[in-house]
């Protein structure tokens, strides 16, 4: 059985709970750790969002890890795109789970482009940049955790998450060595924090505007890591880091420099 290779979250929540007070409040002298960047659908604001070359821009930026959606192909197969038809990115009215995985690749999205196998952007990954998987389609935690645990995902830091709890669950019997993430649109803490626990996530995403600051403490209170929803502007990016944010996402690579979210 594959197993995912060591994962920086653990790092991560090393460096927070250090910079943490025994009664969960900050220390007046700790700086926020770094937050792990993300490219949102690969770069979707620079390239057809969930391709290859889209793929490929995070990673000539650096950033941390790519994020990408997926559902299941008529065939089985995981693919990369984010809704569930076509009537978005390619003006079709099929439906991705009524099409083969070979009849997806032949979709015009742009730019040469066409619907990517989720292990094609492994391929690409691997050694380069982390992937966040977010699951999209019936069935795509099983079918995730199978690629995963067949060694699909050998070499490349993984995670996976959905707003769906179903489906983090299957992902978690699947494969239970990949951490988890559960996204959520607006709802309570305490409902944040059950939801996690339910489905060991180690991740908490919460989808929403504003962050503040009592609710990203209150999730590190409960061990979790606090993923911010995806932002394309440098000032909120910021603030979001120096709100301790453990993960931030963008459409657009140059958002999440170095410099940029320096300041």
């Amino acid at each position: 059985m594959s197993q995912p290779p060591p994962n920086d979250s653990t790092r991560v929540y090393a460096r927070r709970v250090t910079s943490l007070r025994s009664d969960g409040e900050h220390s007046m002298n700790a700086e926020p750790p770094r937050p792990r960047t993300v490219g949102h659908r690969g770069a979707g604001a620079l390239a057809p969002e969930n391709t290859l070359p889209a793929v490929q821009l995070p990673i000539d930026h650096g950033l941390d890890l790519v994020e990408v959606d997926v559902h299941l192909s008529r065939d089985g197969e995981v693919m990369v795109i984010h809704d569930e038809d076509l009537r978005a990115l390619a003006r079709g009215t099929e439906r991705v789970a009524d099409l083969t995985a070979a009849e997806l690749a032949r979709v015009d999205l742009g730019a040469g482009q066409s619907v990517p196998r989720l292990v094609e952007i492994f391929a690409l990954a691997r050694g380069r940049i982390g992937v966040y998987v977010e699951l999209k389609g019936a069935g795509t935690g099983a079918a995730v955790g199978r690629l995963a645990r067949d060694g699909a995902a050998q070499g490349v830091e993984l995670i996976s998450g959905s707003f769906e709890p179903v489906l983090v669950q299957e992902l978690r019997a699947a494969a239970p060595a990949i951490p988890r993430s559960v996204l959520f649109r607006r709802t309570s803490i305490a409902e944040m924090i059950d939801t996690c626990a339910a489905v060991g996530a180690r991740y908490a995403h919460p989808c929403f505007r504003p962050l503040e600051a009592s609710l990203v403490d209150a999730l590190h209170a409960a061990g979790l890591l606090v993923m911010a929803p995806h932002t394309n502007d440098p000032t909120e990016a910021r603030a979001f880091a120096q709100r301790g944010i453990d993960v931030l996402a963008t459409d657009d690579p140059q958002v999440l420099s170095a410099s940029s979210l320096a300041g």
